[in-house]
């Protein structure tokens, strides 16, 4: 079968090297000049199943009601993008009683550990290479409340067998010697053990050489434009080049795939939420952390990566404008001086990179992955800040949609038709 992905992103990119594991024949389409060049670029860099809750838990309209003008808030809305969040914030607020959102966590946990299983095996298969870790994340908390608020999520994580582990202070500097000078401060951390970490983009390049090895054809710097039907069926995808005719049309293009599938009447419920990191240089001078460090006071995410540390955090809803807005790359910096105070003086004195991204956001932080009401059209999109932790599974399962083969893990959870808008 002819298979066109859109997106040489990770989510594009996976489900195109499951498609070539089972015999297709693959077209990725993308309008970068090369693989993970827009969302999967510089994200936090952490593969977590067992931080997989989405952001909607229960108590976060009034957290964010809290947060209405701070610009250092960790969800800051834009008053441009309001107008487009009415209908999408009303069913993300809606999800976010305390069943639903148990459910939906239940929904990305256990995509998440199909995902890092399926992410191991491509990675014995064909050497893949992206400075990937699997020491664990380490959540760290600065108040009782908040490490209190954390170990009851523990009872959940217990349910699904998940190993984790509660630190005490001095615990905490034994496991991980780069937060020496940040102990002090800290209440208690909480190790999650299964997951680990790594560069997408680098991840991204991995699969882009495999595929290119295996025969699959890249069509960079080529903007897809909508959707050509035929009946009930899709008959090309529109591009600036031209039509590109398939048997079947796999759309992952993030944020952008609401644009692209409006043109043939799908209303998918996704919005772009910006996200910001920075990139430090290390030397023999900065702290060198074993594992990812979050620290759940701030919202932020520091990851080594080789001889890097990607510094992530914020959520800002502002539609796509990918202006990068300095006071928020300053506040990165500053909540790095709380926790690796030599790094970040070394960021204050030395060029870093920043960068700023859109995570694809469904209502409920569940992707939304499968067949449309086009047989020939899947979609894999809407995976929020989890699209490096659900990667692999969500390529594999779409791939075996494709293929008509049952999928490991109950498709339901994820499909289009919860929305009832497609």
């Amino acid at each position: 079968m002819q298979v066109v992905v859109i997106g040489a992103g990770l989510l594009g990119l996976s489900t195109a090297y499951a498609l070539t594991q089972d015999g297709h024949s693959v077209r990725v389409v993308d309008s970068s000049s090369g693989p993970g060049r827009e969302t999967s670029f510089a994200n936090a860099g952490m593969i977590s199943p067992s931080l997989t809750d989405p952001w909607n838990a229960p108590g976060i309209l009034w957290s964010m009601l809290r947060w209405i003008g701070r610009e250092e808030a960790p969800f800051l809305l834009r008053p441009q993008a309001l107008p487009s969040l009415l209908e999408w914030g009303t069913r993300f607020f809606w999800q976010s009683r305390n069943r639903a959102f148990l459910q939906n966590w239940t929904a990305n946990l256990e995509l998440g550990l199909y995902s890092l299983r399926i992410q191991e095996e491509w990675m014995k298969e064909d050497d893949l290479d992206f400075e990937a870790g699997r020491s664990g994340i380490l959540k760290i908390f600065r108040d009782e409340a908040g490490l209190e608020e954390g170990l009851m999520r523990l009872d959940f994580l217990a349910q699904h067998q998940i190993e984790v582990r509660r630190l005490e202070r001095h615990e905490v500097v034994e496991i991980e010697p780069s937060l020496e000078t940040a102990a002090p401060d800290l209440a208690g951390a909480i190790l999650h053990p299964p997951d680990g970490h790594g560069d997408a983009h680098l991840f991204c390049c991995e699969l882009g050489r495999v595929l290119t090895r295996s025969g699959v054809n890249f069509d960079y710097n080529t903007r897809a434009l909508g959707f050509e039907k035929e009946g009930q069926r899709i008959r090309a995808l529109k591009t600036r080049a031209g039509p590109i005719e398939a048997d079947a049309f796999v759309l992952a293009a993030g944020g952008h795939s609401v644009e692209l599938s409006r043109s043939v009447g799908l209303r998918l419920p996704i919005r772009p939420a910006k996200g910001y990191s920075i990139t430090v240089e290390l030397d023999e001078e900065c702290e060198r952390p074993l594992r990812p460090v979050v620290d759940d006071s701030f919202h932020i995410a520091l990851t080594p990566l080789g001889e890097r540390l990607r510094v992530a955090g914020t959520a800002e809803f502002t539609g796509f404008d990918a202006r990068l807005t300095q006071s928020r790359i300053q506040n990165l910096t500053k909540l790095l001086g709380h926790i690796y105070p030599r790094c970040a003086k070394k960021a204050e004195s030395e060029s870093i990179s920043p960068w700023c991204g859109f995570r694809p956001m469904s209502p409920d932080g569940v992707p939304v992955l499968g067949q449309t009401r086009f047989p020939n059209l899947f979609l894999n999109t809407g995976h929020g800040p989890l699209g490096w932790t659900l990667c692999a599974g969500s390529g594999r399962m779409v791939a075996d949609m494709i293929s008509r083969r049952a999928t490991e893990i109950e498709p339901g959870p994820y499909s289009v038709d919860r929305f009832r808008f497609a």
